[in-house]
């Protein structure tokens, strides 16, 4: 009787598996997507981060912005296990992320919108302390539109939070693309 039982349970399981396995149609192969593009998977866990101002202008603050950047990277550290800290002095870390600020111009306004386009070009490269490049970005230009009166561009950029806020949003940008490849 006991051996019945378990000849019956395993015709039972054996049919149950024929019936799915066999005689159901394919299920759809999706494929995985990519895996975000990070700087991490290459080794690099904690950046060094210097910026250059060589505008003639210089309306952005190099000291600043390499903060903001390093902040933009430690805001992303819980994804992508890359930390940063800001310093001309070599200090333990894994590269070194460079950026220039090349030109700061504003550009007309955007009849539809009102608005005044701070256009900054920049390049950035990430490299070991042995000199290999882990990223780079050449003459990078960061559109980025502010809502402002002012005609003139030199009163534009004395706007009271103006150059904390393109500081901030091409920090942002620029880390994004490092990271997500965008």
């Amino acid at each position: 009787m006991h051996g019945r039982k378990k000849l019956l349970t395993l015709a039972g399981v054996v049919g149950i598996l024929a019936c799915g396995a066999c005689f159901l149609p394919p299920l759809p192969q999706h494929k995985p997507a990519p895996p975000p593009i990070r700087v991490g998977t290459d080794g690099v866990h904690n950046i060094r981060v210097e910026a250059v101002n060589s505008s003639l202008s210089h309306h952005l603050v190099a000291a600043a912005l390499a903060q903001k950047i390093a902040v933009a990277i430690n805001e992303q550290s819980w994804k992508t296990k890359v930390n940063a800290h800001v310093g001309w002095e070599p200090g333990g870390e894994d590269a070194v992320l460079v950026i220039t600020v090349l030109s700061e111009t504003l550009e007309t306004e955007q009849a539809e919108t009102g608005s005044r386009t701070f256009l900054i070009r920049d390049s950035a490269k990430l490299t070991r302390p042995d000199g290999t490049l882990v990223w780079q970005e050449t003459e990078a230009g960061n559109s980025i539109e502010y809502n402002v009166d002012e005609q003139n561009a030199a009163d534009a950029w004395k706007i009271l939070g103006l150059v904390d806020g393109v500081e901030k949003a091409l920090s942002d940008r620029l880390v994004f693309r490092m990271f997500y490849g965008h």
